[in-house]
């Protein structure tokens, strides 16, 4: 169940606001709609995780940051579709994600912002591709941002996720998280943007280390 807090910051208004603003000359506004797809899927019982509270700390990030991004308005859809569709185990999430928003938005947001938020939201699968756009960096930042938070909340997060893989035994799923974690400390940069290395890098790098010492322990 989503925090009072997340449905405050994840309101109606702000998504109609948003929606609105990008629409197409002619088209028809769908977003109270398409807002109430959204809340629903983020409180599917499946998710510990990714889940409406998710979305808010992102917005909550991404305010912070948009006055930087080029174009904000595509940023911050991206932020409310990159994790709608989730299925524990598929490994194509991110991929469903993007297309329910190609979906919804087609003839409704011009094709440029269309292929940018599509580019925005695979690149939340984090496997190191390289990145053409620049807000493109945003969004993995703002993905990633709970990284830094203080060690509790990491550490919540991270029994969260584990709840989202009730498949994997413990030691399948802590060798994976070894290797997902251990690549994120290997990069030069845990935080691709300035802002949020200066704001969050050597938390995150601080709560990985620790967190990767108590899961060694496991496997």
């Amino acid at each position: 169940m989503s925090s009072p807090a997340a449905v405050e910051v994840c309101g109606p208004d702000r998504f109609r606001s948003l929606w609105q603003r990008c629409l197409v000359d002619g088209a028809t506004d769908d977003s109270a709609t398409i807002h109430q797809q959204l809340v629903k899927g983020y409180g599917e019982p499946q998710r510990h995780y990714h889940t409406l509270d998710h979305i808010a700390h992102c917005l909550t990030q991404f305010d912070q940051c948009k006055s930087l991004a080029r174009n904000p308005d595509a940023l911050e859809i991206a932020v409310w579709f990159h994790d709608v569709i989730f299925e524990p185990g598929r490994h194509d999430n991110e991929a469903h994600s993007a297309r329910l928003y190609q979906d919804l938005s087609a003839e409704i947001h011009d094709d440029e912002m269309r292929q940018l938020i599509d580019r925005m939201i695979m690149a939340t699968l984090h496997d190191g591709s390289s990145l053409d756009d620049a807000d493109a960096s945003y969004m993995v930042d703002i993905d990633l941002s709970s990284f830094g938070l203080d060690w509790d909340a990491f550490l919540l997060d991270s029994q969260n996720l584990r709840e989202e893989n009730p498949h994997l035994s413990d030691t399948d799923y802590y060798r994976k998280l070894l290797k997902f974690h251990s690549g994120l400390l290997a990069r030069p940069r845990f935080f691709l943007s300035d802002f949020f290395y200066q704001r969050f890098e050597q938390q995150a790098r601080d709560n990985v280390s620790r967190y990767l010492e108590q899961v060694r322990k496991l496997t």
